[in-house]
C-alpha cells in the first residue's frame, strides 16, 4: 500500500477507535454480555445502551471521572433500564455490572497496551491530536492509559460544545495542530461522525472498520481514502 505524501498531522477519533480498534462501543458491551450469558435479547440492550448513553451525555460527569468508573455508571444505567422494563430480573445490578466492566475494561487495557506502540511510531513523525464525543473527562482518560505525552491536543465534545458530526470540531482541531487541512489525516471509525466530516474538510481519511453499531458497509464507495482493520496498519501508510 502506498505510502500519503505530504502529511504533517494525525487526528484521531478514542472511542471504537484507539480503545476497541475498530469496535463500537455498543458491540463491545454487548460481546461482554454474551460471554458473561447475561440473559437478554440484543434488541432490547440496544434499547437499554442508548438510554444509558443519552443519560450520561444529559447529566454529564465529572473531569476526575476515570474509563473505569465511567463504565461502571454506563452499565448501571442499562441493568437498570432492563430491569426496570423487565427485560432481566432476580439480578444484582451492582455484581452484574461489575462483571461486565471487569470484562471490557481488560480488554481495552490490552488494547490500548498493544496501540501505544504505533502512536509512539506516529508521534515521532507527525502532530497528533485526539477529537471525541465525550463526557467532559477525556483528559482523565487519556492519564489513565499513560496516553497523555502522545497527543498535542485533545478535544472533548462536552468541554468544547460541538458534537461530531459537526465538522467545526475537526476543523477546531486542525487549526490548534497549526496545520493546514490537506496536510492532515483524520482516523475514525465512525463513516459518519469521522470519515464524512474529513472529506468536507478536505483532509484525508483513514477508516478503521470493524463490528460497527449499524451497517456502514453502504459508505465504502464513498470518500475515504484509505480503509484499514488494525490501527496497526497505518505503518504501511503513514
Amino acid at each position: 500500500m502506498n505510502k500519503m505524501e505530504n502529511i504533517k498531522g494525525v487526528l484521531f477519533d478514542f472511542g471504537g477507535t484507539i480503545d476497541t480498534n475498530g469496535i463500537h462501543w455498543s458491540e463491545m458491551i454487548w460481546m461482554a454480555y454474551e460471554s458473561n450469558k447475561i440473559g437478554v435479547k440484543k434488541n432490547s440492550y440496544e434499547k437499554a445502551y442508548i438510554f444509558a448513553e443519552r443519560s450520561l451525555n444529559t447529566r454529564g460527569i465529572l473531569k476526575t471521572t476515570t474509563f473505569y468508573e465511567m463504565l461502571i455508571q454506563k452499565l448501571n444505567l442499562q441493568l437498570q433500564f432492563l430491569v426496570r422494563e423487565k427485560h432481566l430480573e432476580n439480578i444484582s445490578i451492582e455484581t452484574v455490572a461489575k462483571q461486565l466492566v471487569d470484562t471490557c475494561y481488560e480488554k481495552v487495557k490490552t488494547t490500548i497496551n498493544i496501540q501505544k506502540e504505533i502512536l509512539i511510531y506516529l508521534k515521532n513523525k507527525y502532530k497528533l491530536g485526539l477529537v471525541s464525543n465525550f463526557y467532559g473527562n477525556l483528559k482523565t482518560v487519556i492519564n489513565e492509559f499513560d496516553l497523555q505525552d502522545i497527543f498535542s491536543e485533545i478535544l472533548d465534545s462536552q468541554l468544547i460544545g460541538l458534537r461530531k458530526p459537526d465538522p467545526l470540531l475537526w476543523k477546531t482541531a486542525v487549526k490548534l495542530l497549526d496545520l493546514q487541512a490537506e496536510e492532515t489525516v483524520i482516523v475514525g471509525d465512525s463513516y459518519i461522525n469521522d470519515i464524512a466530516p474529513a472529506k468536507y474538510l478536505d483532509c484525508k481519511a483513514i477508516w478503521i472498520k470493524g463490528k460497527s453499531w449499524h451497517d456502514q458497509n453502504q459508505f465504502e464507495h464513498f470518500s475515504a481514502d484509505r480503509i484499514i482493520y488494525s490501527l496497526s496498519e497505518l505503518k504501511t501508510i503513514l
